[in-house]
């Protein structure tokens, strides 16, 4: 008698638990709101180079001295190697991108023979020349412009007369 009492009870228990279940699984929402999900994808980045970062023919005498090449295309440096050709320019180049935050680096730099080349300086949208390598910089507000890179070219005592051109990488990415 005591089994079939206590399997009674759990009857009892186990169908008001049910019940309960069904009640609260059919119970819904009095006024639904449907909620719009936006999607907004960004261009892709484009990058065109109208011109490169052009040094000009120098003196082979560079031994170690330095030519820098500002954004803005000035011309500075130390010791007496001269530019005897062609006009220095910093590079052009001109990008493409949705407006909002973009971080701009300088990387993978291939000195030429007998100089290096280091310290690049930015200048996007004809804002603040910026070193844009190493870490790179971060540009926010901004989409389409024009980025002007300068760099430092030293000379390392070896140069030759002839070609000896060198590059380096800029790559832009969404932040």
């Amino acid at each position: 008698m005591k089994i079939s009492n206590w399997m009674k009870r759990l009857a009892v228990i186990a169908g008001s638990a049910l019940m309960g279940l069904t009640l609260t699984i059919g119970v819904y929402a009095a006024n639904p709101e449907p909620v719009v999900a936006q999607v907004t994808f960004a261009n892709p980045i484009t990058i065109t180079e109208v011109n490169s970062l052009q040094w000009g023919t120098l003196d082979a005498n560079l031994n170690l001295e330095t030519i820098i090449i500002a954004p803005n295309s000035g011309v500075s440096g130390t010791g007496t190697a001269l530019v005897i050709g062609a006009t220095p320019a910093a590079a052009n180049l001109t990008v493409g991108a949705t407006a909002g935050g973009i971080t701009i680096l300088v990387d993978t730099i291939v000195s030429g023979a007998g100089y290096s080349l280091g310290t690049f300086m930015c200048n996007y949208n004809s804002g603040a020349d910026t070193a844009c390598d190493g870490g790179g910089y971060a540009e926010t507000g901004v989409a389409s412009a024009t980025l002007l890179v300068g760099a430092t070219l030293t000379g390392d005592n070896t140069a030759v007369p002839g070609a000896a051109n060198g590059s380096f990488n800029v790559t832009i990415a969404y932040q």
